[in-house]
């Protein structure tokens, strides 16, 4: 039998149009504070921060309503995903602290007050709890640019919550208990009776239907932006509902003659360079993708920048005319360890697209192509790159680009053998190089390999292989030699 939610301890934000209820007093004044730890104690909680980030945080499995019936592994625990930033509270070196993944600490407030007086004096030496910080809006449920406001502004400072949601780390800094049952006890007894501070409240779930039920009546409604489930196996599962954007079309793969295997796609920015967003290889029929190849025929420009879908392809750069919508289960403008997506910003002109600066942006988790609209064009309001701070709060994203002069490659190997196929000339060219761009996102070593054979019903196919160092490559290039040139090809100068 699936379990009431619990009444939750958090004042509700007043309902549009009513007075917003007064902010709460200040805090009294309390003993100071013990003293910062000192730079090793503060690296090794940055260490248990990190690592939750890159083996729990970051395998987050992003799921629609309607796929968590497939799921197995049930009872779990659900909660509203709160509209937040993930931080960390920490018992570590005689000191207690809030501070997020990326270095940044709570100095002061009404929230660090409760924090020290209650979780301060349950938690054991080197415990550290996960959870999320937001902040109370009168404007309705919180949204994460609430906690930036608060951050940057005491007089706002009061506003923010910590809802406590996993244990990082247990005493000394060691291992939290590895069954969900134990974590969560222990974040009842840590939280137990906190205002500001406290556990996020939640309801165990005997399937997918008190599940979905939860769904329709917390986010669907606009109470809540998602749900988490915690299943009893270990796997965290993260509903909300579906992104949409429009984005407009700067490039694509081929997939056979007459289709488009993905597309690249961009944003448009107010200084009139295209932030690009990603590829999207989900496409819907093979119709479709026909569709796209003959709207894009035609419209291909030159590129500075070369990038490769999913399947080894390289993009064809095209002049954007196309505009399609997209839906995705999310959207992250970090990466696990903390940093800002960094995404490239590029200008068109009469020699093609060339690479202006590397911009804060997001990355999209399952996306898929819902339609070509023909009602949008490629302007601005209707491709703005806005949409994507109307989804998710980027770090830097009002910020002007800084242009950059990215180092031109070098060449190491280039190979061309030739064979007389069906009365046709067949080429094969292999090319090696460093990139000398591994500080703006580049593999260090690049291995390209063409096949060209004007019989076949895809005359050229072509390969793109990354590598860490010149040995790498050499051995991928070797590889690829002694798997393709048989008997008959003739190496060329």
């Amino acid at each position: 039998m699936t379990a009431k939610p619990r009444k939750t301890t958090e004042k509700k934000a007043p309902a549009a149009g009513k007075k917003a209820a007064a902010k709460p007093k200040a805090a009294p004044k309390s003993k100071p504070a013990p003293a910062a730890p000192p730079p090793a104690e503060d690296a090794a909680v940055k260490a248990v921060l990190d690592r939750y980030r890159r083996e729990v945080a970051s395998r987050y499995r992003a799921v629609r309503p309607d796929e968590v019936g497939a799921v197995g592994g049930w009872p779990a625990w659900v909660t509203p995903k709160l509209d937040g930033e993930l931080w960390f509270a920490a018992k570590h070196g005689g000191a207690v602290s809030l501070r997020a993944a990326n270095g940044r600490v709570l100095e002061d407030g009404a929230l660090l007050e409760e924090l020290r007086a209650g979780f301060g004096a349950r938690a054991a030496e080197g415990e550290v709890v996960a959870g999320e910080l937001y902040a109370e809006s009168a404007r309705g449920r919180p949204r994460v640019g609430d906690v930036a406001r608060a951050l940057a502004d005491s007089g706002e400072r009061d506003a923010l919550q910590f809802a406590a949601f996993d244990v990082a780390a247990g005493a000394g800094l060691g291992a939290a208990p590895s069954a969900w049952a134990e974590r969560s006890a222990r974040l009842e007894a840590l939280f137990a009776g906190g205002k500001r501070v406290r556990r996020v409240e939640g309801f165990e779930a005997a399937g997918p239907d008190a599940v979905r039920a939860a769904f329709s009546e917390q986010v669907a409604t606009g109470k809540a932006e998602g749900l988490v489930v915690r299943l009893v196996d270990g796997r965290v599962l993260k509903l909300k509902p579906e992104h949409t954007l429009d984005a407009a079309v700067v490039g694509y793969s081929e997939r056979g003659a007459d289709q488009v295997a993905s597309v690249l796609l961009g944003l448009l920015r107010g200084d009139g360079t295209f932030q690009l967003l990603g590829g999207v290889g989900n496409l819907g029929s093979e119709g479709q993708r026909r569709q796209l190849k003959a709207s894009l025929a035609g419209t291909e420009v030159e590129s500075a920048l070369r990038m490769a879908g999913s399947s080894g392809e390289l993009y064809r750069f095209v002049r954007p005319t196309v505009v399609v919508e997209l839906s995705c289960t999310d959207l992250q403008a970090e990466t696990s360890d903390g940093e800002p997506v960094q995404q490239w910003a590029l200008r068109l002109g009469e020699a093609g697209f060339r690479q202006v600066a590397q911009v804060a942006g997001a990355s999209l988790l399952h996306p898929v192509l819902s339609r070509v609209r023909t009602d949008k064009s490629v302007t601005r309001p209707d491709v703005r790159v806005e949409q994507l701070a109307e989804r998710v709060e980027v770090r830097g994203f009002s910020e002007a680009p800084a242009p950059v002069e990215l180092p031109l490659s070098t060449r190491l190997r280039r190979e061309v053998y030739t064979k007389a196929l069906k009365g046709q000339l067949g080429v094969k060219k292999l090319v090696t190089w460093k990139t000398n761009k591994e500080a703006f996102g580049w593999p260090a070593y690049v291995v390209h390999w063409t096949d060209y054979s004007g019989g076949r019903a895809t005359p050229l196919e072509r390969e793109v292989r990354p590598a860490a160092n010149e040995s790498a490559a050499n051995a991928l290039a070797d590889a690829l030699l002694a798997e393709e040139i048989g008997k008959g090809w003739e190496r060329v100068e």
